[in-house]
């Protein structure tokens, strides 16, 4: 397989504690897509000890803008781009300003004519990529598993989740 230069993981938001087991599978989704280095971004600015708390935090504008001033760069430089920020859209006011992001986000990818990936069916979390990888290949190790369980997205194609 080519190795490509730089992976961009989008993530939800920052975790309040160091993330390490996501970050682990992010680098080990980086490694099987054929990725020499990877970075994370996140689709809201605002750190949570878990997601449904963008519900919350999420209402107003302002984390999900700030985002976007720090997601923008990182888009200019990835290579590629894994969507692990989730299968399930925020409630509440969060939900509108979710969509509007996953939109905004998908633009930018669709214009730079990015190759882009998620787990299974759509841009689970890498949480939950084990649980996913369980049922849709049983019996199979988690690594081999993973390997196929990518699927490319073409971003002017993608729905924002349920």
């Amino acid at each position: 397989m080519e190795k490509r230069d730089e992976l961009l993981a989008i993530l939800a938001n920052p975790s309040l504690t160091k993330g390490a087991r996501t970050l682990r599978r992010v680098e080990m989704a980086a490694e099987l897509l054929g990725f020499t280095k990877v970075r994370v971004a996140n689709l809201f600015a605002l750190p949570s000890h878990a997601t449904g708390e963008i519900a919350v935090l999420g209402a107003e504008e302002d984390g999900w803008l700030t985002a976007r001033e720090l997601l923008e760069p990182s888009l200019q430089t990835a290579h590629g781009i894994l969507l692990a920020y989730g299968a399930t859209a925020p409630t509440g006011a969060a939900r509108l300003h979710f969509g509007h992001q996953v939109e905004w986000l998908h633009g930018l990818i669709a214009a730079r004519q990015l190759p882009s990936w998620h787990v299974g069916d759509g841009p689970r979390h890498p949480s939950r990529w084990q649980r996913w990888t369980y049922r849709a290949h049983p019996g199979v190790p988690f690594t081999d598993a993973l390997r196929s369980s990518f699927v490319p997205v073409h971003a002017d194609l993608v729905g924002t989740p349920r």
